[in-house]
């Protein structure tokens, strides 16, 4: 069974089913928020709800068969979405919808494609109506929560992640938002406390783990967040963002031969990672090997261009080599690029920026 399947159901979320496929399954819908802690922006959010995207053709049958199924038409939902097929796919989402789809799960599923396609106010809306058809459903609240949260509106998706996790208790995903969407508002100590109530509900939740160093970090409490990400790396290896953590926890900690080893396996694991390149080259630099510093920068630059804390770092790398004019370059596309750029939280690289300067 795959998405829609997983979605579909009737009346509340307690005892009556709402949100549940075949068999009593729940839907899963697991966040993944960027984990690449303080130097990597929030890129990869994505819901799933178990199970295998429906075939296109078999759809088409079994709509030939009974064109009044909701369920039929559902799959086919899917199976468009799964093609890439948006538009085709919100169409037979509306078919759906007027032959009975439950509506609190086609506006979620409205809500899922929106944000796919990066049409994210429009998610927005959907994910509203999804809410307003359905108040105990935990998916839409936590649809309209991630949507709120790829346009900045903290305050918007802590609300609605709020209401997700009284919805359901047991949802470690809507902690996790939540935690989030107070981490983004500078509420750090309640990001902390929500990512911890997460991991006791999910233990081996590496997510989990992984906003928790994330937000540990911003609390400048390291060690801890070390061990955060410690755990997260364990429970799955083969995170890449968990390296970055703790070679992010360990440069804090003035622990630079061990933070570049970290970064090292992660940038192995994951050549694709700004994050794990940019931690090399602070690491790099700590180390006083500039020359090997500003590759490993220039790796990173590629990669994510518009991150105002890699061309500060960049600049004081520059500044280092005697590349002055270079390094002066390098620090005012960071003050072009400003705190909204895709480096760490707030305004640290203009912080960073000023000190440099100095």
């Amino acid at each position: 069974m795959g998405r829609a399947g997983a979605m579909r159901g009737g009346g509340s979320d307690e005892g009556s089913g709402r949100g549940k496929g075949k068999g009593g399954r729940p839907p899963r819908v697991h966040i993944m928020f960027g984990t690449n802690v303080d130097f990597e922006r929030e890129r990869k959010r994505l819901i799933e709800c178990g199970g295998g995207t429906p075939d296109l053709a078999a759809c088409d049958e079994a709509i030939r068969q009974d064109p009044g199924s909701a369920e039929a038409r559902m799959d086919r939902v899917e199976a468009l979405a799964g093609l890439g097929r948006t538009g085709d796919a919100l169409e037979e989402l509306d078919r759906a919808a007027r032959c009975g789809a439950p509506l609190h799960v086609a506006h979620a599923m409205r809500g899922i494609m929106l944000m796919g396609a990066s049409r994210h106010d429009e998610a927005v809306r959907a994910f509203k109506a999804s809410v307003e058809a359905g108040p105990d459903y935990t998916m839409g609240r936590i649809g309209l929560g991630m949507a709120c949260l790829h346009l900045g509106r903290h305050a918007d998706a802590a609300e609605a992640l709020e209401g997700a996790a009284r919805c359901d208790p047991s949802s470690a995903d809507a902690r996790i938002g939540l935690g989030n969407a107070l981490l983004g508002a500078g509420r750090i100590a309640e990001a902390v406390e929500s990512y911890g109530e997460a991991i006791r509900i999910e233990p081996r939740n590496p997510t989990a783990h992984m906003m928790a160093g994330r937000a540990l970090i911003r609390a400048g409490r390291h060690r801890r967040a070390l061990a955060a990400y410690g755990r997260a790396a364990r429970i799955e290896p083969r995170l890449a963002g968990a390296h970055v953590g703790r070679g992010s926890a360990l440069l804090e900690l003035g622990r630079y031969e061990r933070a570049l080893a970290e970064f090292a396996r992660a940038a192995y694991m994951d050549p694709g990672s700004a994050a794990a390149h940019r931690g090399r080259a602070e690491a790099l630099h700590s180390l006083g090997a500039a020359r090997m510093a500003l590759s490993a920068m220039d790796a990173a630059a590629a990669i994510e261009p518009l991150d105002a804390r890699a061309h500060v770092v960049r600049g004081a790398i520059l500044c280092r080599l005697g590349r002055n004019k270079e390094a002066g370059e390098a620090l005012g596309e960071a003050e072009r690029i400003g705190p909204d750029g895709g480096g760490r939280d707030g305004g640290e690289e203009l912080g960073l920026l000023k000190n440099w300067k100095a």
